[in-house]
């Protein structure tokens, strides 16, 4: 089971997480599939049960995603959100469709060498329980912009949007971390730079952000698991 959000701590990104990360982004452009795979923040904030699966939705009209526990046939999803257990098995967190995937493919046996690195890190940086691999979709093409997750309790649905400037994303956990290069200030040569395409809206405690200065946060993930 995932920690609940609500825990302390558990939204708080430590130094030895951000040197995880690091370590995972190099691994993820040395491979060159920083375009595909990114990491997920692990927690939850709503049980999900064994008959049930977490599905991501899109409604395109009103231009946002929703995951939601349902009873479904994993033969026509695939998973986007996947960790690492205590039996060496990566095990399905969050399911789309291909259409909801928008043009990216599922993950497959093409990816195990790269999925077996990440996880060869997770494991050394003991944050197998801390860290989940994100297959990286863009159903909403967000075109610079992020994803801001509220969460509905009473029905148990996540929605998700897409945010540039608004305050709430100050106080928010970033949840997805992804990697790109970018050419370095002086022109002089490429760095590696993080960044997040998704965050949590946060209401009441104080956490530390990836980088930056100290803000009060809360916020979720679902959980649900099935076996990849």
């Amino acid at each position: 089971m995932l920690p609940d959000i609500d825990t302390a701590d558990v939204g708080i990104i430590t130094a030895d997480d951000q040197a995880c990360l690091d370590e995972v982004g190099s691994c993820l452009l040395g491979a060159k599939v920083h375009s595909r795979f990114g990491l997920t923040l692990l927690h939850s904030h709503f049980p999900v049960y064994d008959d049930e699966m977490l599905l991501e939705e899109v409604n395109a009209d009103e231009r946002v995603i929703t995951v939601r526990p349902v009873r479904a046939d994993l033969s026509s999803v695939f998973a986007t959100n996947v960790y690492y257990d205590d039996a060496g098995q990566l095990v399905g967190l969050e399911f789309a469709s291909y259409q909801t995937l928008a043009g990216v493919e599922p993950i497959s046996d093409l990816d195990s060498n790269v999925l077996i690195g990440i996880v060869e890190i997770l494991q050394r940086c003991a944050k197998t329980k801390r860290f989940g691999i994100r297959l990286l979709h863009d159903p909403l093409g967000l075109d610079g912009s992020v994803l801001l997750e509220t969460s509905d309790l009473a029905r148990r649905i996540l929605s998700s949007r897409g945010e540039t400037d608004n305050p709430a994303l100050l106080q928010s956990i970033p949840t997805v971390f992804r990697w790109e290069e970018v050419r370095a200030g002086s022109g002089d040569g490429l760095t590696i730079d993080q960044g997040c395409m998704q965050y949590c809206r946060t209401v009441s405690r104080c956490v530390q952000p990836v980088r930056g200065s100290h803000d009060r946060s809360r916020s979720h993930e679902p959980t649900g698991h099935e076996n990849v």
